[in-house]
């Protein structure tokens, strides 16, 4: 391996790594919990690919691709060239969804992956979706909460996305940054698996917890989750597609 290709893989592990550090961290608060901002802001996507939705007759290439579209989306959105009916409308982001779930239903048809797990993965796709349109689109700004993981949560597979799919181009798999990516996007889908009455919930008990100890609200990677099943064949299930050339 080449000088250069060495310090680029060891560049994308350090963005890993700076995303895995700078994940919300406990605030360290006094007598109620302080909101934690929730505002979207502009977040780096991976570099523009020419990789067209028509070209591909592969289910699986198709589903790669849409996990590769989100500079795409966010450049479209940013210009103001992602606009439908109003202020709250992604056409983009729809379509890709919809690609998405047609080349994963045609893979659960195939038998190459399960309902629940074929399930879980659009649901984690339709998030990132989300979070890359959100942090692009010129909307007023959430109010503020006092736990939401979702942005963070989001914001990881993006980013994960982008680092797996990049040494995949590379063709230099670091087997580390691999296993630390497929952990951090199982605690992802674990996420995405809650009912929204299940994060409610969460939110709650860590607020409850804060009030009767005073101690911090913790990270969204210190968070308790419980890693199903189908979290953890979703995440590899993502991992192996992610890292095909």
């Amino acid at each position: 391996m080449t000088l250069s290709r060495r310090d680029s893989i060891r560049a994308f592990g350090m963005v890993l790594a700076s995303l895995l550090l700078t994940r919300c961290k406990g605030l360290r608060l006094s007598s109620v919990p302080t909101p934690a901002p929730t505002c979207y802001t502009v977040v780096p996507t991976p570099r523009p690919t020419s990789i067209s939705m028509w070209a591909l007759s592969e289910p699986r290439d198709r589903l790669r691709a849409c996990w590769l579209s989100f500079d795409d989306l966010a450049n479209r959105t940013s210009s103001g060239k992602n606009q439908g009916s109003d202020s709250w409308d992604n056409p983009l982001g729809r379509s890709l969804s919809a690609d998405h779930r047609q080349a994963l239903d045609e893979l659960v048809a195939a038998g190459e992956i399960e309902a629940p797990v074929a399930d879980l993965v659009q649901e984690a796709y339709d998030a990132a979706v989300y979070h890359i349109w959100r942090s692009n689109v010129m909307i007023t700004c959430y109010e503020p909460m006092e736990v939401d993981f979702k942005p963070v949560s989001a914001g990881q597979l993006v980013q994960q996305s982008a680092v797996l799919s990049q040494m995949a181009e590379e063709g230099q798999l670091d087997p580390e940054i691999v296993a630390t990516a497929q952990q951090a996007i199982e605690r992802d889908l674990a996420f995405e698996a809650l009912t929204d009455e299940e994060v409610r919930a969460l939110y709650q008990t860590l607020i409850d917890e804060f009030n009767q100890t005073g101690s911090s609200i913790p990270s969204f990677e210190e968070a308790t989750l419980d890693i199903t099943p189908e979290a953890l064949e979703a995440a590899q299930f993502l991992v192996e597609l992610l890292t095909e050339r």
